[in-house]
């Protein structure tokens, strides 16, 4: 689970709920009218844009942001290295006592053991990357349209009340609902597009940049296999994916010393 997003999304709700609290009446920003325009209109204008199976992909996609991170990638050369080691010593096949948990590195293995092609290996793997890097950019645009949407619907509603506004000059008792309206319409959009859609379409933009670095870690590390690589020359080769203060040196001393 990322705490950091949902700490944030807590924080952000709270301080709105704070706010509006304080105030004399805080039920009047439950309006009806104002929360029908801009929630309707942002699902009408959404599945107008996008296939219906596409926006239910991008709201399963979205639970990632806040309960899924990637794998530090530290933890996946050691991985990677004892995969390599262990081929090194006993043969590939007995990687299959092994079966690494993550699909993407049990799926490359897996064509390891079958001595597939490293040529193919790289064109499998890398194609696999792609789909995901497009999936997860489509579940990105539809967020990023509802955040544009949700200001809009928002001015929407506001306009939908400054016309009722005017039309009840003649009639004060109507002024109130008119101006709650178009003030709160504005609000509900505002809220929407800054401290979700947005918000969580970055998180998915970083996520699946992540996601896509391990990948290709991943990658490297099979066809490094695959290629029956020395351990410690495969361990300095992933090292070079990793921050400094992240490379992994204890398999290339222990190799080094065998």
């Amino acid at each position: 689970m990322d705490r950091g997003t949902l700490l944030g999304l807590f924080l952000g709700l709270a301080l709105l709920g704070v706010a509006i609290g304080l105030g004399p009446n805080p039920m009047i920003f439950l309006h009806w009218p104002s929360l029908i325009v801009v929630f309707g209109g942002i699902i009408a204008s959404t599945l107008i844009r996008f296939p219906l199976d596409n926006v239910s992909s991008a709201m399963d996609v979205a639970s990632r942001a806040f309960f899924t991170r990637p794998k530090n990638q530290s933890a996946l050369v050691v991985e990677l290295v004892g995969l390599s080691q262990r081929a090194r010593r006993e043969g590939l096949l007995a990687l299959q006592k092994n079966v690494p948990e993550d699909p993407f590195m049990a799926q490359g293995i897996q064509m390891v053991i079958d001595r597939v092609d490293k040529d193919h290996i790289r064109d499998v793997l890398t194609a696999e990357i792609h789909a995901t890097h497009d999936r997860h950019s489509l579940g990105q645009e539809i967020f990023r349209f509802i955040a544009g949407a949700a200001p809009s619907f928002g001015m929407v509603g506001t306009l939908i009340g400054m016309v009722q506004l005017f039309a009840s000059i003649k009639d004060p008792s109507g002024l109130g609902g008119a101006m709650a309206l178009s003030l709160l319409s504005t609000l509900w959009g505002a809220i929407i597009a800054y401290l979700f859609a947005l918000p969580i379409s970055g998180k998915l933009e970083l996520r699946s940049k992540e996601e896509a670095q391990n990948k290709q870690l991943i990658l490297e590390g099979i066809l490094g296999i695959a290629t029956e690589m020395h351990p410690a020359q495969l361990e300095e080769q992933l090292n070079a994916f990793l921050a400094p203060t992240e490379k992994v040196r204890r398999h290339s001393r222990q190799v080094g010393r065998g």
